[in-house]
């Protein structure tokens, strides 16, 4: 990639043509077409936004941060000496908010400090080996009883029409009271190719937000979960979320959950790798009306922290009490229901795929169970293998259990008794 640092830097002495082909050239390098004029190529092939106002480009030149756009045909911010970088980007995204736009990071490690925060239609996005590094803050006991580094968000989106792509996120190890990208109260958001390393509590997270999709992402070795609709508020912090689509993603080494879609209505998780968790690889606790299709989960570790009944699996649907907020406990979408379970590869975990309920005080369990349950799911075409359990369903309601292929397995199919199971249908499974 050609030194753009020093292509702006003679740039600047010259005339606004030099310093249009300078942008121009950056258009080229980050395949997001000419920085000048109507925006073309940002965003297309993603689905991501594309504002109608500017673009604004983010490089690092010495230990300073700069700012460069279309708008004033050149540089326009630069960070005071060892400033932090989301300085920069801050100057960025409120500058472009309104009406919305593109915000390009160079092929460099930029060092946040702190958090960035993202408004309305602006889409951010990497240049191809762009890195952001975060800080520690300081260190606490976290929920394992472990001492633990604290670190920050680099980037929150609390926009709508918002695209955070192509970034690699380092936590640096820090694994508390952070996320790489964590979005509030979206509709429409995009978040595709990124790679999360190294830490965070949780990588990738969305809560309130509509018109979701997480498409192509690597999450490796968060602390808490991979990607979820988890937020970041005190407490659980599950407001709902609608229609979201999480797809061809991978997530491995997390210490609870890989995929958690808690408390979402309307969505598809579908063609995942998950691997190496420490509680159940794909989760709906509680969520409805989706798809679970094509996914490849498998090595759940199988002493998990603070297993819940039954055990983890590597495909969960659940009731589960501490998940409830007020405006869900005591109505339908208290529990998970209308979810389809189809053609996944389940390997090497405690059970393959668990339906059950867990209430907060052990002394519930029996009448939750027969009372709070999940209710209308098809589990079909799963090939389930080398489990202590292939198929579990400790309380459900109204759910078929068909055309499996369960293989290895120390029981292949457990059904309990009624009143904890009614209407569940099991038929055409092969079982080796």
């Amino acid at each position: 990639m050609t030194d753009t640092t020093t292509q702006f830097e003679a740039s600047t002495t010259n005339n606004t043509a030099s310093r249009r082909s300078f942008m121009g050239g950056i258009g080229a390098v980050t395949g997001l077409g000419s920085m000048f004029g109507q925006q073309t190529g940002a965003g297309g092939g993603d689905g991501a936004p594309i504002g109608s106002g500017g673009t604004y480009y983010v490089f690092r030149s010495g230990n300073q941060y700069r700012v460069a756009s279309n708008e004033n045909d050149g540089l326009e911010f630069t960070t005071r000496a060892d400033g932090n970088a989301e300085e920069a980007f801050q100057y960025a995204f409120d500058a472009v908010s309104d009406p919305g736009g593109t915000v390009i990071a160079d092929t460099t490690e930029f060092q946040f400090g702190g958090p960035a925060t993202m408004g309305d239609r602006t889409h951010l996005t990497g240049s191809g080996g762009t890195r952001f590094g975060a800080s520690t803050t300081g260190s606490r006991v976290g929920f394992t009883e472990r001492d633990l580094d604290v670190g920050h968000d680099p980037i929150r989106v609390r926009g709508a029409a918002a695209a955070v792509t192509d970034i690699e996120f380092d936590a640096a190890g820090t694994r508390l009271d952070n996320h790489a990208v964590q979005a509030e109260g979206c509709d429409g958001l995009l978040l595709a190719n990124n790679r999360t390393i190294n830490g965070f509590q949780m990588a990738l997270s969305f809560a309130e937000c509509q018109n979701v999709v997480v498409r192509n992402n690597e999450v490796i070795d968060p602390n808490w979960y991979g990607i979820t609709s988890r937020g970041a508020r005190d407490g659980l912090d599950l407001r709902r979320s609608r229609d979201v689509l999480i797809q061809g993603n991978r997530v491995t080494d997390v210490t609870f959950n890989n995929i958690a879609p808690y408390n979402v209505a309307n969505f598809s998780v579908v063609g995942n790798v998950c691997y190496r968790g420490g509680h159940s690889l794909i989760a709906c606790s509680p969520s409805q009306q989706g798809t679970i299709v094509g996914n490849v989960c498998r090595d759940l570790e199988l002493e998990p922290i603070a297993a819940a009944a039954g055990g983890e699996a590597g495909l969960e649907i659940e009731y589960k009490e501490t998940h409830l907020l007020e405006e869900v406990a005591g109505t339908p979408d208290e529990t998970s229901f209308d979810i389809t379970v189809a053609n996944n590869h389940v390997e090497n975990c405690g059970v393959g795929f668990i339906a059950r309920t867990v209430p907060i005080d052990e002394a519930d369990e029996a009448t939750f169970r027969e009372t709070k349950r999940p209710y209308s799911f098809s589990v079909t075409g799963n090939a389930i293998n080398d489990c202590d359990t292939g198929i579990l369903v400790r309380s459900g309601a109204d759910g078929v259990i068909a055309t499996n292929t369960l293989r290895n397995n120390d029981t292949q199919i457990d059904i309990s008794d009624p009143p904890f199971t009614t209407n569940v249908q099991v038929d055409l499974n092969a079982t080796r």
